[in-house]
């Protein structure tokens, strides 16, 4: 899944660009999900996520 499309589920009435900030600006927030992603392989601008990451960022933030 995108990053973009993620950051649109959470944030559907903001523009792609915005709903991308909020959603980055979610998890530099909150640490132990943002260590979670970077020990699941995930790279600072990364644009498709992996399902694992998906559900990490589901786990900590909950359904969009």
């Amino acid at each position: 899944m995108g990053f973009g499309e993620l950051a649109q589920m959470y944030s559907p009435d903001v523009q792609v660009n915005s709903a991308r900030f909020l959603l980055r600006s979610w998890i530099n927030r909150h640490p132990l999900l943002k260590s979670e992603l970077y020990e699941s392989g995930y790279k600072k601008g990364q644009r498709i996520l992996l399902p694992v990451q998906v559900g990490i960022i589901v786990k900590h933030i909950g359904e969009p």
